[in-house]
């Protein structure tokens, strides 16, 4: 991948303290839930491309979301004043929906020979929800020494963005884009990110999972 010389989206630094959200994380370990059986791959909460129209997604939903809020407000606070700032309207939690969660993937060996999968983001469509006004964001948590990122394809030519922890990327999910592999494989080491949607509906934006 070459360095990120076309843009992806937008960044913006934001204002948590990221001791406390790993610690609470760490606490809640007995939450997360495993995504692969084949690498160490993790959720803390409920998504719509992994869990989708799934009883997971529904009935579990209302308790997850007061689990999430009340470990991590001070970071849901933060990136819903942020995109308020940048969007210049109100923007809040989808309460009949699962609240923005982490990906947590430990250091692993594989992660040197592998990557995410190549795609776009349409939870909305998942869910059933309109198309207006969606897009994507990621908080980097903790990264690895050696870095972490997300590689992305523009005009035929392939691009990798490194993360920096607490700058958020908000972009429109439509670019074609994927999870980058690991750069070194250290133990004990963890990529930590937070990731969320928006949507209008109602007229008002909301932010999910």
């Amino acid at each position: 991948m070459e360095p990120n010389n076309k843009s992806f989206g937008s960044e913006h630094i934001l204002a948590f303290d990221k001791t406390n959200v790993l610690r609470r994380l760490f606490m809640l370990a007995d939450q997360w839930v495993s995504r692969s059986n084949d690498f160490p791959f993790y959720t803390l909460g409920r998504s719509a491309y992994l869990d989708g129209q799934t009883p997971q997604y529904k009935e579990g939903q209302k308790a997850m979301n007061a689990l999430l809020y009340d470990n991590f407000v001070g970071l849901y606070k933060t990136i819903l004043q942020t995109l308020q700032d940048e969007l210049n309207e109100d923007v809040v939690l989808a309460e009949d929906l699962c609240y923005p969660g982490f990906h947590i993937f430990p250091s692993h060996e594989k992660f040197l020979t592998i990557a995410g999968n190549w795609h776009q983001d349409y939870p909305h469509m998942t869910l059933g929800l309109p198309d207006v006004d969606a897009s994507t964001f990621t908080v980097p948590i903790l990264i690895p020494k050696s870095g972490a990122g997300i590689d992305y394809t523009i005009d035929k030519g392939h691009y990798y963005l490194p993360y920096k922890e607490k700058v958020m990327i908000w972009h429109d999910g439509r670019t074609l884009h994927r999870i980058a592999g690991f750069k070194k494989h250290e133990p004990n080491e963890f990529r930590i990110t937070m990731q969320g949607h928006l949507i209008r509906r109602n007229n008002r934006m909301e932010v999910f999972w």
